[in-house]
């Protein structure tokens, strides 16, 4: 392996397990920055026994200052970005990916002028060259990147939301997301080695919200396989979409009776909100990484990671909170949470967080598809587990809530599919939060 200095801000997120249908506005449905399996069982959020800070592994991704990647490629017209032009285009997914029913019976609806299908996989990520060849990272046997991939198919994606990048990229090449070539140290011409064998060539670094905040954005048709249907991009003619609001109810027919899927949907225009997954409030994976840092991975138990030594090192604390006790979490994720357990007790509300009760935050595991929980870096946390299980109906009380919102923290139990007892640090607050359901 060869070791680069270490770059800050390298991060892992999870990609959730199957979510109910949802219709959001210009946001590529690929996956979010929690764990949403985990709930159904009680899953504490808490590492395995054997998962403690002193077993980890030497760091395999060696350390570099970051790069500083262009800030776009400059053909592309910002007018065409899928953050600025369609305000009429929606995404459709539904639980488990998306099926050929509700792709087909989206494009043949009479409102809706054009669809493009996009597929997505968390895939490893094993070395980058930069463009003159020489390596920026490299994993030893065994390690890798999990990175968030998204394919589009070049000609249909144009008829959506117009000329991009997108639209001349071969069989071996790639675009990546501003925020990921940050996180990577790559301008155009690097080369990104995947676990498969595949190499491709960076072409161009384009606006995040271009590609949904993907990581990396390849061709349908390229050399690295994607295989699954996230999301479908519809261009529709429908007022009420140019309004900010979609008749869900009708694009979410699939036979010609007009009869609906039993699963909610849920919308949003894509100029409301620029960079969505259907947790709208938490961070794309790309930003994620960039605030919080990345860390290579290796197999551990079950659904457990091990991770690089130096990350947890520089990320990882043990420290005392109030009601909570001792937490494991992200360094930064220890003011933001004892400042809000503190207003709860000086509100005299800290009987409304069981502190017995408490699911843990950092916590090295997948989601069960290959990418990393939000708890693997230790920025989210899971309160009163007992009674908010995934998909259930939340009982937490609001001023919790609200007192966690007002120091950073999202509540899962907003999404399409509630998770009432995840909390999750955002950064990002510049982006909004809500979505509306049908």
């Amino acid at each position: 392996m060869t070791s680069t200095p270490a770059r800050p801000q390298r991060c892992r997120r999870a990609v959730r397990a199957p979510l109910p249908a949802a219709l959001l506005a210009l946001a590529l449905l690929a996956a979010a920055c929690t764990d949403p399996d985990r709930a159904a069982t009680g899953e504490d959020a808490g590492a395995p026994p054997d998962a403690g800070v002193s077993a980890a592994p030497a760091d395999p991704h060696g350390a570099r200052a970051p790069g500083t990647a262009p800030d776009g490629d400059a053909t592309h017209d910002p007018g065409h970005s899928l953050a600025t032009a369609p305000e009429r285009v929606v995404a459709v997914s539904e639980v488990g990916g998306l099926t050929a029913e509700v792709a087909t019976a989206i494009a043949r609806d009479p409102e809706v002028v054009a669809t493009s299908v996009v597929q997505g996989a968390t895939l490893e990520l094993l070395a980058t060259r930069d463009a003159d060849g020489a390596v920026v990272d490299e994993l030893p046997e065994g390690w890798w990147f999990p990175v968030e991939v998204l394919a589009f198919d070049p000609d249909r994606h144009a008829a959506v939301v117009g000329p991009s990048p997108i639209d001349d990229l071969g069989p071996t090449e790639a675009v990546l997301s501003t925020s990921s070539a940050q996180v990577r140290g790559l301008a155009p011409g690097g080369v990104l080695a995947f676990g498969d064998g595949t190499q491709l060539t960076v072409t161009a670094i384009v606006e995040d919200e271009l590609i949904g905040a993907a990581e990396v954005a390849v061709s349908i048709d390229a050399d690295l396989s994607v295989p699954t249907p996230r999301a479908v991009l519809a261009r529709t003619t429908d007022a009420e979409v140019a309004a900010g609001w979609a008749d869900l109810d009708r694009l979410g027919a699939v036979d010609p009776t007009g009869e609906l899927r039993e699963l909610p949907l849920t919308g949003d225009r894509g100029d409301e909100v620029p960079v969505l997954r259907h947790a709208a409030g938490v961070m794309a994976p790309a930003r994620l990484k960039a605030h919080y840092g990345e860390f290579a991975i290796t197999d551990g138990p079950g659904r457990w990671v091990r991770q690089g030594a130096s990350w947890l090192r520089e990320h990882h604390t043990i420290t005392e909170v109030p009601i909570l006790g001792e937490v494991e979490c992200h360094v930064d994720a220890v003011e933001p949470l004892t400042a809000a357990m503190t207003e709860l007790v000086e509100r005299g509300m800290a009987g409304l967080v069981d502190g017995d009760d408490f699911g843990g935050c950092w916590a090295p595991r997948t989601s069960g598809n290959a990418a990393l929980s939000s708890h693997a870096w230790g920025i989210a946390v899971d309160l009163n587990v007992q009674g908010n299980h995934y998909g259930a109906e939340p009982t937490i009380a609001p001023e919790v809530v609200e007192v966690l919102a007002r120091h950073g923290f999202a509540w899962g139990g907003d999404w399409p599919v509630p998770d009432g007892m995840h909390f999750e640090l955002v950064a990002d607050r510049e982006l909004p939060v809500a979505t509306r359901g049908s």
